[in-house]
């Protein structure tokens, strides 16, 4: 039985023991997984599972983050034309033109002229079967994932009334995945499955220096098994919405992957053997289960190095690694799991938990029944995915994190980065997860590289620029063979997007060799957007063609559009990049006058946000009519979040047009828009929308009509969560999850303000919901290099709030109507409010 008991430690010594010591943050069903959404996940980041929890037959679902289809590129993405004698900048003129002549839908068309394909798809990697008769039943059974020690639990009572228990983890200090099963003695079969061709199907692999084991290929210790399997990815797979023949390719360079499987038992006379592909498990009281992977691909290059033998041994070493001492796998992982989860501890309620499983918490509460806890396992379930999910040396995270089952996946599984892929690192720096933002920089080194040939190739710009999709391989182009929308396709602004989060580096850590590290990925999205700035008849400058991501607006005959000039989200995104360029490139030493000068005079020409006739933030450069009144995306809201610039404070007026902006939206949207939009409430300190969009990101999605819960409005598909908390856009996408997480972070603290004086200021309580009227919170990050080591809070009042920082200055620490200087030295803990 694996331990799972671990010291949570939070600020004031507090600890926190195993999955039944800590209701607080253990995700519980009460049933087997009857979808791949109902399963838990697991992971080490770059090794992912999905666990179903059942009985008599188990299905582990597992990812590796290196297996997707595809290859590098060769170069930039083509165009699929036809072009004129000027090329691709000569399409983007041209559509200047139509825009100029109040022609937009002629625009578009030719800007699908500039249409590249689309990106590559993340793939499943294999799935471990596990068949054992002798535990079929359901009594008592309860399924448990415990967000601290980062281990799925499973118990129940066999129809023979015997008790089972099965853990499962994966563990980032060994690299592999542990499932260990208890009970009373009992056969089984172990198996691995793949939806890919098997290049080597399993089998036990050869001693080293010897010839392949003759025979049935029973292992010397007949209490152990191996088997070493290897698969090709596809080399081309097309979106899941793209009808077209032959939409998964294999053949061709490819991806690489190899899996090694130990099996291990335990009890008198048990064994376990390899009989074909399958391994037979005889009497075996204990089975534990320990994988490994390996591919060609080198996700800090993007490259694949093809040597297959090595890939195979590479799994195998691994492997051999985690049996070396097998018994203490458990204790690394979770000491590893807990000390990145247990730096932050949150409170929302001091009421019993509800002593029932999630499913029935999520129906309950749809219902109307107060339950504040969920909101805090919500909160923290976006930090474990985190950790799960990204670690250093990983890829980013994707639109399923490193979960999927679909060789077609929803909308690849990729990273969609007019939004989704930004939003899976939003609560990363605050969450105090600041190694798990790794992998987003580390890839954005190497999408600037790519996105620099696209610049030039399609708008003879320098700088560097990425549309709205990417992959492993940095495809930077306009998604679609002619056809796509270019509501999303067309839009070069997604590297602008990105560089922010070097930036929010830089901010919440202060690390200047990081912030020099990744400058390039800053200044090449600056050069870019200076670039592509043109001027306007009204003497400002612009952006055309532009558009508002994936949103569209009505043309006087009724005719929807999505081309425009100088949309509102395009000019926020300019403005908070430049600003932040000539905010730090002082502190990265870069003295290019040039670079100032031009970024100084843009800024002097872009016009800011306006309010619309109606009272709302404008969207697009004239008043025009929404095409879709409650669209998912509210881009043109930026720079109120996750920009920094728009506040009731700084911009009072802007700020209630951007409130009045999402009062039109309506309640409903997709799970992660809801998660935009509690960020967005709580940023405009508007504590009852943030208790509103609480519950509507809570609502069990898969529940609405067997519960008696309603129908989403329209006919349509309401956004919120699966039972097991996945977040549903739906289908599934993790960037609700972790958006919900940032959310609730601004609800209770914020930092981004500085006064006249250049004091930053601590807000606490900025937009706490009534439902939440006590409540602690302990380990947040704050921009500055601020940590918020204790807040308590009772009645809606801070009774207790503790800060430190990683270095010397003054705060302004602001509760309501009250302010207080403070001066912080590196490592003490200062008490600004109470004793």
């Amino acid at each position: 039985m694996i331990d799972t008991t671990t010291a949570d430690g939070t600020a004031d010594g507090t600890t926190t023991g195993s999955a039944t010591d800590a209701p607080g943050l253990v995700l519980r069903l009460d049933a087997p997984a009857g979808t791949w959404t109902d399963a838990f996940p697991v992971g080490n980041g770059r090794l992912g599972a999905m666990v179903r929890g059942g009985t008599d037959h188990e299905r582990l679902h597992v990812n590796d983050d290196a297996c997707w289809s595809g290859a590098p590129l060769d170069g930039p993405p083509q165009p699929v034309g036809p072009l004129p004698a000027g090329g691709a900048p000569e399409v983007v003129r041209r559509a200047r033109e139509l825009l100029a002549a109040g022609d937009p839908l002629a625009a578009e068309a030719e800007l699908a002229r500039l249409q590249s394909g689309w990106v590559q798809a993340y793939q499943p990697l294999v799935d471990v079967l596990l068949d054992q008769p002798e535990a079929a039943g359901g009594t008592g059974y309860r399924r448990t994932l415990d967000l601290g020690t980062g281990v799925v639990t499973t118990g129940w009572r066999s129809g023979a009334g015997a008790a089972w228990r099965q853990d499962v983890l994966v563990s980032h200090p060994d690299g592999a995945l542990l499932l260990e099963r208890t009970g009373p003695a009992a056969d089984a079969q172990v198996r691995l499955t793949t939806p890919h061709p098997w290049a080597t199907a399993p089998a036990t692999p050869p001693a080293p220096g010897s010839d392949p084991a003759p025979g049935d290929g029973t292992a010397p210790d007949p209490r152990a098994a191996v088997v070493v399997a290897t698969v090709d990815m596809p080399a081309h797979v097309l979106p899941d919405w793209v009808q077209a023949p032959d939409p998964v390719r294999y053949g061709g360079p490819a991806v690489h992957a190899a899996v090694a499987l130990a099996v291990l038992v335990d009890g008198p006379g048990a064994s376990a053997r390899v009989v074909d592909d399958v391994v037979e498990v005889r009497g075996a009281r204990r089975v534990r289960v320990l994988l490994t992977t390996a591919s060609d691909h080198d996700t800090a290059t993007g490259t694949l190095h093809g040597d297959r033998p090595r890939v195979t041994a590479d799994a195998l070493a691994s492997l051999g690694r985690a049996l070396a001492d097998v018994e203490g796998i458990a204790a690394r992982h979770v000491a590893d799991h807990a000390a990145l989860m247990g730096r932050v501890h949150l409170e929302l309620t001091d009421v019993p938990v509800p002593d029932l499983p999630l499913d029935a918490r999520l129906v309950r509460h749809a219902r109307g029944e107060a339950d504040p806890h969920l909101a805090v396992l919500a909160f923290q379930h976006g930090r474990y995915l985190t950790v799960a999910g990204s670690r250093p040396g990983t890829l980013p995270l994707n639109l399923q994190g490193i979960w999927n089952d679909r060789v077609r996946p929803p909308w690849s599984s990729n990273y969609t980065i007019n939004i989704n892929t930004e939003m899976n690192y939003w609560p990363t720096l605050v969450g105090d997860l600041a190694e798990c933002h790794e992998p987003l920089l580390g890839w954005l080194d190497r999408l600037a590289v790519a996105g620099a040939g696209t610049a030039r190739t399609l708008y003879d710009v320098g700088g560097w620029v990425a549309h709205h999709n990417s992959d492993p391989w940095c495809f930077t182009g306009p998604t679609g063979r002619g056809q796509d929308s270019a509501s999303w396709s067309s839009w070069p602004l997604g590297g602008a997007w990105l560089a922010r989060h070097v930036v929010d580096h830089h901010d919440w850590t202060g690390d200047v060799d990081a912030l020099r590290r990744h400058w390039p990925v800053v200044r090449g999205a600056a050069r870019a957007v200076l670039d592509l700035l043109v001027e306007l008849p009204d003497g400002t400058l612009g952006t055309s063609p532009a558009t508002s991501p994936e949103n569209l607006y009505l043309l006087p005959d009724g005719r929807p559009a999505s081309v425009s000039v100088s949309t509102t989200a395009d000019l926020a995104i300019v403005r908070d990049l430049l600003e932040h360029v000539r905010r730090l490139a002082p502190v990265v030493g870069d003295r290019d006058e040039d670079l100032r000068a031009d970024v100084d005079g843009a800024l002097d020409r872009l016009p800011t946000e306006r309010v619309g006739a109606d009272g709302r933030l404008a969207e697009w450069h004239t008043d025009v009519a929404d095409a879709e009144p409650g669209h998912r995306h509210q881009s043109h809201l930026y720079r109120v979040f996750p920009g920094t610039s728009l506040d009731p404070d700084t911009a009072p007026g802007l700020a209630a047009a951007a409130t009045r902006t999402l009062d039109a939206r309506g309640p409903d949207s997709t799970g992660w828009s809801l998660a935009w939009r509690l960020a967005l409430r709580a940023r405009l300190r508007d504590p009852a929308g943030v208790a509103t969009l609480v519950d509507a990101f809570l609502h069990p999605v898969d529940a609405d009509r067997g519960e008696g819960l309603g129908d989403p409005p329209d006919g349509g598909r309401r956004g919120g969560v699966y039972r097991s908390l996945l977040c549903a856009h739906p289908p599934f996408q993790i960037d609700g999850n972790l958006g919900f997480t940032a959310g609730v972070a601004e609800a209770l603290v914020q930092a981004h303000h500085r006064g006249a004086d250049g004091v930053r200021e601590v807000h606490l309580l900025p937009a706490l919901p009534a439902v939440w009227p006590t409540g602690r919170v302990q380990g947040l990050r704050l921009r500055g290099g601020l940590r918020l080591a204790d807040l308590r809070w009772r009645d809606g009042r801070v009774v207790r709030a503790v800060l430190t920082a990683d270095r010397p200055g003054v705060v302004d620490v602001r509760e309501g109507d009250a302010r207080r200087h403070v001066t912080l030295r590196p490592g003490v803990p200062v008490v600004v409010v109470g004793e």
